[in-house]
């Protein structure tokens, strides 16, 4: 992925989802880390032209995202879950299970 195609994610996921919940882009705080593509010029320009608000983020911190740690835990618990997902509805029923404690199958 590079900065323009972040950028469009952008475009379409992040304006898309204030537009859902009826915010307008100057009343959040938008979080991403210092990857490449989300500092480029380009996207930065963006960001300013659409008045976010982006989160000041320190180099190298990768773990201070906490969606990263989540991630991680849910990643180790899908491994030893059985039976396993066959297919992304049986694999979004499992993760919300291990999201809300609940392990068993």
């Amino acid at each position: 992925m590079d900065a323009k195609m972040y950028r469009h994610i952008l475009e379409d996921s992040l304006l898309g989802t204030l537009h859902d919940h009826r915010l307008g882009p100057s009343t959040i705080i938008f979080q991403h880390d210092n990857d490449p593509q989300h500092t480029a010029r380009l996207v930065q320009e963006w960001l300013e032209h659409q008045n976010l608000l982006v989160l000041p983020w320190p180099p190298s911190s990768p773990d201070l995202n906490i969606i990263e740690n989540v991630w991680a835990e849910i990643k180790k618990r899908l491994e030893t879950y059985r039976p396993r997902p066959r297919n992304t509805e049986e694999l979004w029923r499992v993760v919300q299970k291990l999201c809300e404690g609940k392990e068993g199958s």
